[in-house]
């Protein structure tokens, strides 16, 4: 195992038996995944080699928890750090005091040894960004796929208006029968573009759920990129939930050949489904930072 070597140059060994113990000792009572190294590498509640990311510890050092009873000893806390600059690994290891500026002097810290993980990632964490880039990554697939279906409708329908000397005025009286069946027709694109927007929805699903279980405690004073994180999650719902909506409205309008309002609603429709993905990619590029 590497040797980390802090700005003092002092080391010294820690065991990682006992900081999993110490963790679950003062978590366990009221966090199941505080019982083991397992549960511990797969809550997402720390960052194997970046102490400074990991959650446990800026909850542990703001004094936010524990909440009641006796809390981490100074020496435990460097522990907890020096074993998660290490890589949070599951056997012994020769660490220094977890400062800022800890190194490891052969290179990167190692990942995490043992089985650990969630659903075959790294961890909880890890799993959590892969599920909001994926599910960001078929939405704006689910967008395309809409674009070119409603690109084929207006270009078929302008066709026909046109070919038929129909005006603007004229439409929605003359061409009520030509855009049902235009609707009738291409059905593959569409149920395309509803297999992603249920593919991209539910892999976000797990996304979301897994944040909530990584959520950061409330605090005082300005917003930080947390925060704006889960805004973006509640912007996320509202406008989904918007995007549903709309796309009953504008199938049923589509389907009676009703054009001034496929016209005011596909225009919505778009528009949401556009801003879906973007507030999702906002919010990892924040978060990330």
């Amino acid at each position: 195992m590497p040797a980390l070597a802090s700005a003092q140059g002092q080391v010294k060994t820690f065991e990682p038996s006992k900081v999993v113990a110490a963790i679950g000792t003062y978590c366990s009572a009221c966090h199941g995944w505080a019982s083991g190294y397992d549960g511990i590498i797969g809550s997402g509640k720390i960052v194997p080699g970046d102490p400074g990311a990991s959650l446990l510890i800026s909850v542990v050092e703001s004094g936010y928890m524990p909440p009641a009873g006796p809390k981490f000893k100074a020496d435990e806390l460097d522990a907890v750090r020096a074993w998660i600059a290490a890589g949070a690994p599951g056997s012994d290891v020769v660490a220094s005091d977890a400062t800022s500026g800890a190194t490891a002097v052969d290179g990167a810290p190692g990942l995490p040894v043992g089985k650990g993980g969630f659903l075959g990632f790294p961890s909880k964490a890890a799993y959590h960004r892969a599920a909001g880039w994926t599910s960001s990554g078929l939405l704006l697939a689910a967008g395309a796929v809409g674009a070119v279906r409603a690109y084929n409708l207006i270009t078929a329908g302008h066709d026909y208006r046109d070919a038929n000397g129909i005006g603007e005025d004229q439409i929605s009286a003359l061409c009520s029968s030509e855009i049902q069946s235009l609707w009738s027709d291409g059905q593959a694109l569409r149920w395309t573009h509803v297999g992603l927007l249920v593919a991209g929805e539910t892999i976000y699903l797990g996304n979301a759920i897994t944040g909530i279980q990584m959520l950061s405690p409330a605090h005082a004073g300005p917003p930080n990129r947390s925060d704006l994180h889960r805004w973006a999650f509640f912007t996320h719902a509202g406008l989904m939930a918007a995007e549903v909506v709309l796309g009953f409205l504008t199938t049923d309008a589509l389907s009676k050949g009703d054009h001034e309002l496929v016209s005011s609603l596909g225009v919505a429709h778009a528009a949401v489904g556009l801003a879906i993905p973007v507030v999702m990619i906002a919010s990892g590029v924040v978060i990330g930072q």
